[in-house]
């Protein structure tokens, strides 16, 4: 008689590998996305669509045999996941902006620089020409006194040497804003310095100037 008669066979074990690797590929590709400065704060969004599915996903790993698999999947899921898609595009928006800033910063003081040697070329024709005050300057009768050295615009800027007595400007083109100069905005090396003049001949003495006492006449 076969004692086997009326005992159930055992049933198979079923795999969680497929729920795993989809549950980790899901946390991957969100982490990665938290990951992309500014776009990375969407990460977020997808996180409650994640979260929740690799959360249920842990729990039936566990229920099939999956015990490391499955608490390991459940910690990631509640704790280090949020933690991480919080934390991750804060940082890597501010480690970018630092970076862009760093960089205007440095673009800013190359077009100072060529500004600074615009103004320096402009001195040099200013003495040998003797123009007078207020008169037009050009990039091109500037051209030998820059020691051959062509402005190359730095983030599309334009010079503009400026009429004698005025700083040298270079304008923004008007889509680009650099450092804290907004869009289409004019830099300039520094003030204007505006000589002293000499008062002429007929000019009146000043309210102060001490005024000769007349001597007394003979008869007095």
């Amino acid at each position: 008689m076969d004692n086997t008669t009326g005992m159930t066979a055992p049933q198979p074990v079923k795999s969680y590998k497929a729920m795993a690797v989809t549950s980790w590929i899901l946390i991957i590709l969100t982490a990665l996305l938290s990951i992309v400065p500014v776009f990375g704060f969407g990460a977020w969004l997808l996180a409650f669509i994640v979260i929740p599915i690799t959360l249920v996903l842990s729990i039936v790993i566990l229920t099939r045999g999956g015990k490391a698999q499955g608490i390991f999947l459940l910690i990631t899921s509640v704790l280090l996941l949020p933690i991480f898609i919080i934390c991750a595009p804060l940082v890597s928006t501010v480690v970018l902006g630092t970076s862009i800033s760093a960089r205007e910063k440095a673009q800013e003081m190359e077009i100072k620089v060529n500004l600074r040697g615009l103004s320096l070329a402009k001195a040099e024709w200013t003495l040998e020409t003797n123009p007078a005050d207020g008169a037009a300057v050009t990039l091109t009768q500037l051209k030998v006194y820059l020691a051959g050295n062509d402005l190359k615009p730095i983030v599309g800027e334009t010079y503009d040497p400026m009429p004698i007595g005025q700083e040298p400007t270079a304008t923004l083109p008007a889509t680009k804003s650099l450092a804290a100069h907004p869009k289409g905005s004019v830099i300039t090396n520094g003030p204007v310095v505006i000589p002293e003049t000499t008062p002429s001949a007929s000019s009146p003495p000043p309210a102060n100037a001490d005024t000769p006492t007349p001597s007394p006449t003979a008869g007095e």
